[in-house]
């Protein structure tokens, strides 16, 4: 058994995305896939279009074995904390053999290049003069990278999917480090002890593989390329102004898109206007200031702002700069509505919140037994009721900000979904 992971959002599922599991089964040899996906939110700072079950099942009827939710928490943050919790989920199944990622430049060999030059120049006496003099943090470091790396692998961070893919493998490297120091601890506490050492209770410490597709199309651009393949960008943007999209997706997201949008319940970010104003109208700078991403600047400016905006667009026009792009801003402001505090990140996500499996699935969850260093359930309740404060508190978050995602539809949908929403369990296509 073979099992490759992938950090998705199917926001919505496309011909893309089938492509990529696709080409990692046939490249990698893999047989089971688990894809670890956010939730009714996305890092770009926005509310998913379809809800998270749907997406799953979607994703699930299209080549995916598996698929757990990142808490949203994760979500709303930069692409470094995005892609670290990720990779941190699948590490901790313990079953997962590689990771793979889309890219806009399909080169793994330049991507760990970047990478290793990333984690070389991201340090804050090398960053903190660029921040200073009004760069944002991506575009400081690929200043850096070029100046120090060269503009070959500089070019690397011009491009979204490049960047998390640069994440992406940053994490894999130091999850694999540490494992092999608690591994090294462990052996050394077992000889303190006296204990004989049994190689097969400390088996060594391997990296995760990584396999990387090429994108034809960016995931934050309005762009379609040839023949059956857009970017998610632009097929949302042909949802919402009323064409035909049909060429791009799968039958079940054009079905699922058709069958919300008959019942008004497609979600956009528009929807939470009147939300956000009142929001941004009521918070406090020490409230704002407790937010993940940001900074004393920041703060004020949001503050300000938030008092006199009069509409949502005069909202992030009136906050985002250079320094300050809108994704990011985006971002702050959904966590400021939905309550999520910098404090939340301060550790690992605590559990894996399954959305949707198949027959294959359930023998990756089997082959975790025993394996696995964090709890994965189908049950959001089951998983709030355990003995444990931080499940209980991030149980309490999923269903709080699934309730506020009702909200975000012209539909509004009653609260409570989340602790009764039945986890898609089908049968292997």
């Amino acid at each position: 058994m073979k099992t490759y992971g992938i950090v998705c959002e199917y926001n919505p599922f496309h011909n893309g995305h089938k492509y990529q599991i696709e080409e990692t089964k046939k490249q990698t040899g893999a047989d089971h896939i688990v894809a670890v996906m956010s939730g009714n939110y996305v890092q770009r700072g926005d509310v998913a279009i379809i809800d998270k079950f749907r997406r799953a099942e979607i994703a699930v009827r299209n080549g995916v074995d598996l698929v757990v939710e990142l808490p949203v928490a994760y979500t709303l943050t930069n692409a470094q904390t995005f892609a670290r919790a990720s990779v941190f989920m699948l590490n901790a199944l313990g079953v997962v053999d590689g990771i793979s990622f889309g890219s806009e430049c399909g080169d793994l060999d330049l991507l760990k290049n970047a990478a290793v030059a990333s984690a070389a120049v991201s340090v804050p006496e090398k960053v903190k003069p660029l921040l200073d003099e009004g760069e944002s943090y991506p575009s400081a470091v690929q200043k850096l990278v070029n100046s120090e790396y060269g503009p070959m692998v500089g070019e690397v961070f011009n491009s979204p999917n490049n960047i998390l893919a640069v994440e992406y493998l940053k994490a894999i490297a130091d999850f694999k480090k540490a494992d092999t120091a608690a591994r090294e601890k462990a052996i050394e506490e077992a000889k303190s002890k006296g204990e004989e050492i049994d190689e097969s209770k400390f088996p060594e410490v391997t990296e995760l593989e990584a396999f990387t597709v090429k994108r034809t199309a960016s995931h934050d651009s309005d762009e379609t390329a040839e023949g059956k393949f857009a970017s998610a960008s632009a097929i949302r943007r042909m949802i919402e102004d009323g064409e035909d999209f049909s060429a791009y997706v799968p039958a079940e997201t054009l079905a699922a898109i058709n069958e919300y949008d008959d019942k008004d319940q497609l979600c956009y970010f528009d929807n939470l206007e009147r939300e956000l104003l009142y929001r941004m109208r009521t918070v406090s700078p020490q409230d704002l200031a407790q937010l993940a991403d940001v900074d004393d600047g920041l703060v004020n400016r949001m503050f300000q702002v938030g008092r006199v905006a009069v509409s949502l667009e005069d909202l992030i026009n009136g906050v985002k700069t250079k320094r300050y792009p809108e994704a990011r801003v985006r971002r702050l402001l959904l966590c400021a509505l939905l309550g999520l505090r910098k404090n939340e990140l301060q550790t690992p996500p605590p559990f894996g919140r399954i959305l949707a499996l198949n027959e294959r699935g359930t023998e990756i969850l089997s082959e975790a037994k025993g394996k696995a260093r964090m709890v994965f359930g189908t049950s959001l309740k089951a998983i709030a009721d355990m003995d444990n404060q931080l499940f209980k508190h991030f149980a309490a978050m999923s269903s709080i900000t699934s309730d506020v995602y009702g909200l975000a539809s012209r539909d509004i949908r009653p609260c409570g979904v989340d602790f009764t929403a039945k986890v898609g369990v089908l049968k292997n296509i």
